[in-house]
């Protein structure tokens, strides 16, 4: 076949522009090509999916029966940007135009990197054809060939898009109908004569409808004065799928789409709400609709959507609730009995509970099916909770039946394995480790709080039992020992007794103290045990040289102890405090050693650390980071102090009025 001679059609606009407009989801994409049929006056438009060998799609198609592309006016329509023939227009043959920029076209390359236009219009009575062809390479220049009679041939638009660029499942997928059927659903209610075939099936949002309501507004004023009819259609679907607004013309065209929001509250029901103004379609001429947020016209029309949205679902809630709870009483598995009259706290009790125990039936597949005796249980301890703890059971059955259903499905499957009361302690856990460690933050850092912060009376309280803040692996094996009782501890953990050890003594004859020992959980190698020492010292105290040389003469006793000689077992001493002085920085910073280690036998099984509270505090909260990330926890003041009052209320340091109590430090050997 003969390939008729092609002109170029130039599109005078940069090509960073053109190549922001080829970005479009795949179904908003599918749609400009549709509302391009149906501008086109097409009463019909047909979606047809290519498939290849493999089953993936090799080209998408677009048939309109429309009038077809007019040659002469090619220039115009393919060539330029930012006006159209339809803005102009705004309605054709009665019917409400969608596009208005041309920029819809572009949207096809999204799609795919070819796209051809083969169309057949009339001129004088008599058909023509031609064909225009774009690549994403080249947005800015089309190809159209010169006009053929066509005689016999119906007018229309056939667009064909090849070289796909990704898979799309999503077209593929048995919800596509639907997903189409959702923008659609408002102008096809206004024009019923029209017909939207996608890939064989005819689109019919009625089908998938559970219910259809339509509400006026009425006139609603803008800020400046002006007043807005406008008017909402609110489409509640059969299956599940994302809540959406829709910002359409008075006859119904989605221009924008925006998501409901969390403030529209309609547990059970899935939907989609069409809000209809000839307003938004002046302000989408205007670009004012990309940032419809922002907007404080689209603000205000929304808002008013918004609360008719929410009486609608406030209706519709009552009603279901109604029939559900007039059964539940023939079962007699309602916890309430039947009165004539209702204080109004017992009113709100059963309307909460009501709407709760709905709700529960309607999230939980084994409810219905449980028998009567399970279910009356249930309900029971729904209505003692309620009572007793109303602000507890709100949050948490909030929460869990606001989950989408993936998530529901993982919670029940992690329910399977798992007991909620450990999921729940785990989380909880985690989040008073992170309160812990912003609450320490506060009293090693504050200026006013670390100069009453006591070594011995607070601190070293406090981290006895947040041990875990310096390596989760160990767990508290002492606190405030000698070095005898460390050895004590030691032996008795390897099997042996020494019920009144010899006392382990310094290089100046004194008998050495620790603050804090911790021994790690399980043994890391057979037969082996390691240890951890800490030396604490109160946030005024620099680690310096006296502080590191007693730390390490406790090192080189336990080493020197002919006890430990031989024993498999590995020991790291560590000296913190707020800050070090110059020498004990230069110490902690040698060449050939990690940063922090200042001593370490020739053995390798003792090893002495100074660090700052700042390290063992960021090191503790990046072992935190992914699990704080899951559960979106983040600690702040308000909840910082709230567990340091809960877990260690007595060791806090006293107000500024308060006199307390010289701290004796433990820098110094006891005697």
């Amino acid at each position: 076949m003969e390939v008729p001679a092609m002109a170029k059609v130039h599109v005078t606009a940069q090509k960073d522009f053109l190549e922001s407009l080829t970005n479009a989801r795949p179904f908003a994409a599918l749609a400009e090509l549709i509302w391009n049929g149906f501008d086109a006056q097409s009463d019909h438009v047909q979606v047809n999916l290519d498939l290849n060998t493999l089953g993936g799609i090799e080209a998408i198609r677009v048939r309109d029966h429309g009038a077809g592309i007019f040659h002469p006016h090619v220039d115009n329509l393919f060539g330029k940007l930012g006006d159209s023939w339809k803005k102009a227009k705004g309605r054709d043959n009665g019917r409400s135009l969608h596009g208005k920029n041309g920029k819809g076209r572009f949207k096809a390359f999204s799609l795919g990197q070819s796209v051809t236009w083969n169309t057949t219009y009339r001129d004088n009575g008599k058909a023509y054809s031609f064909q225009i062809t774009g690549n994403a390479i080249s947005l800015d220049d089309f190809d159209s060939s010169e006009p053929v009679e066509a005689n016999g041939a119906g007018t229309g638009t056939e667009v064909t898009i090849s070289n796909i660029r990704y898979e799309f499942g999503s077209l593929l997928a048995d919800s596509a109908p639907l997903e189409i059927a959702k923008i659609f659903a408002a102008y096809l209610a206004q024009y019923p004569y029209l017909v939207l075939d996608y890939n064989g099936h005819i689109v019919d949002p009625a089908a998938a409808q559970r219910d259809r309501s339509n509400y006026h507004l009425g006139d609603v004023a803008l800020a400046n004065g002006t007043k807005v009819p406008v008017a909402v259609t609110i489409v509640e679907w059969a299956i599940p799928t994302d809540r959406a607004i829709h910002l359409c013309d008075a006859d119904g065209i989605s221009l924008h789409e925006i998501v409901a929001g969390p403030q529209i509250k309609a547990p059970g029901f899935e939907f989609t709400a069409y809000v209809k103004a000839d307003h938004f379609r002046e302000l989408d001429k205007q670009g004012s609709l990309v940032l419809a947020d922002l907007h404080p016209d689209v603000e205000t029309l929304v808002k008013a959507a918004r609360n008719k949205i929410k009486e609608h679902f406030r209706r519709r809630l009552a009603e279901d609730q109604s029939h559900i709870v007039e059964r539940w009483k023939k079962e007699e598995i309602y916890p309430y009995e039947d009165k004539s009259t209702l204080d109004p706290v017992e009113l709100a009790e059963r309307q909460v509970f009501d709407i709760v125990a709905v709700n529960v039936q309607s999230y939980l597949p084994w409810f219905e099916d449980a028998d009567l005796k399970s279910r009356k249980f249930t309900f029971r301890l729904l209505a003692q909770a309620l009572r007793e703890n109303p602000d507890s059971v709100q949050k948490i059955i909030g929460d869990v039946l606001g989950l989408k259903k993936e998530a529901q499905d993982d919670l029940a499957a992690l329910l399977e394995q798992t007991p909620l009361s450990s999921v729940i302690s785990f989380a909880k856990t985690v989040a008073n480790r992170l309160d812990f460690l912003d609450a320490l933050d506060g009293l090693l850092f504050n200026k006013e709080t670390k100069k009453r912060l006591l070594e011995r009376d607070q601190l070293h309280r406090i981290l006895e039992n947040e041990a875990w803040i310096f390596d989760e692996g160990f767990h508290l094996a002492g606190s405030e020992q000698r070095l005898e009782e460390v050895l004590k501890k030691h032996l008795s953990t390897l099997g042996k007794r020494e019920d009144d050890p010899d006392p382990v003594t310094l290089s100046d004859g004194s008998r050495g103290r620790i603050d804090l020992m911790l021994q790690r959980v399980g043994q890391p190698r057979a037969g082996e045990h390691d240890y951890l020492v800490v030396e604490l010292k109160r946030p005024l105290k620099k680690i310096d040289a006296d502080v590191l040389r007693q730390v390490e003469e406790y090192a080189i006793a336990v080493a020197s102890d002919e006890r430990f000689k031989g024993v498999p077992a590995r020991w790291t001493f560590v000296a913190i405090s707020n800050d070090m002085d110059a020498s004990a920085q230069r110490k902690s910073e040698q060449l050939g050693r990690p940063k922090g280690m200042v001593y370490a036998d020739a053995t390798g099984t003792i090893t002495v650390w100074a660090k700052t509270w700042s390290e063992v505090i960021n090191n503790a909260r990046a072992r935190l980071h992914f699990v704080a990330n899951q559960l979106s926890y983040q600690a702040n003041d308000d909840t910082a102090r709230a567990y340091l009052a809960k877990a260690h209320a007595k060791f806090i340091p006293p107000p500024d009025s308060a006199k307390s109590a010289p701290d004796t430090d433990s820098a110094a050997p006891a005697s």
